[in-house]
């Protein structure tokens, strides 16, 4: 079917007429000056959003997408114990004992860009320690947590009693 539309076309096609189109493209100069001032000015406006202290040392990208990735792990190891554990509560006292998924969001998505913009490089580096101890944390809670709802679940030797 397909050939009966093609091979009349081609037939009509001659080959004065496909001499005669021009498909060049003109020639465009690249204005690099313009080009230059433009990527300072985008850097600059990335630099100065929700800064509110004078930076010296930036942090680097790797270091910034580190931030955000142990922010991300920490929100979802948390939900996820204080969800799954009667006895974990959250012990961030800017939330609930027992946040939901929306206030977990919102929360990280205010304080992590805000916190973000506003460290240097070194500081930076020591929250993200700071962060992964957390989460270290955070598991080692979840794990050494009983999962009775009966508070007498320890022995006398203080390991936890399976309920």
């Amino acid at each position: 079917m397909l050939s009966l539309v093609m091979v009349p076309m081609l037939l009509l096609a001659s080959n004065n007429q496909a001499d005669s189109l021009d498909l060049t493209l003109p020639e465009t100069p690249f204005n690099y000056e313009q080009m230059k001032q433009d990527s300072v000015q985008i850097e600059a406006a990335e630099k100065k959003r929700l800064r509110f202290i004078k930076i010296n040392n930036e942090p680097t990208k790797r270091t910034l997408r580190a931030y955000y990735i142990l922010n991300a792990v920490d929100m979802t190891t948390s939900y996820v114990f204080t969800r799954n554990n009667p006895h974990i509560k959250e012990a961030n006292f800017l939330l609930p004992e027992k946040p939901s998924a929306a206030e977990f969001l919102l929360h990280k998505s205010v304080l992590t860009p805000i916190i973000a913009a506003n460290l240097e490089e070194e500081q930076m580096v020591l929250t993200n320690w700071i962060l992964a101890a957390v989460i270290i944390r955070n598991f080692y809670l979840y794990e050494e947590a009983s999962k009775c709802t009966d508070f007498n679940y320890h022995h006398i030797t203080g390991v936890n009693v399976s309920c």
